[in-house]
């Protein structure tokens, strides 16, 4: 299965610690997998889900062949700007 990242996740995942970025990357890696990622879907969202690592959350669309990685931010903003995105 493919995963693409956009570039605003890309741009928001560079501003985070380098700790949290290979906890992210290690998680984003997994996302094929939905028993090992432990993966929730977005309520009001279709066929969008939301992984923790630790702090942050990480956003994305399960397609049918393809994960596409929406927004990788900390919890405290992850919503609002959700809205914001995907409206």
């Amino acid at each position: 299965m493919k995963i693409t990242i956009l570039s605003r996740a890309e741009k928001e995942l560079r501003k985070i610690p380098k700790f949290d970025q290979i906890a992210i990357a290690a998680k984003i890696r997994s996302l094929p997998e939905p028993s090992l990622a432990g993966e929730e879907k977005l309520a009001g969202f279709s066929h969008a889900y939301r992984v923790r690592v630790g702090h942050y959350r990480i956003v994305y669309k399960r397609m049918k062949d393809e994960i596409i990685v929406i927004l990788i931010r900390h919890r405290k903003d992850v919503y609002r700007m959700l809205t914001e995105i995907l409206g």
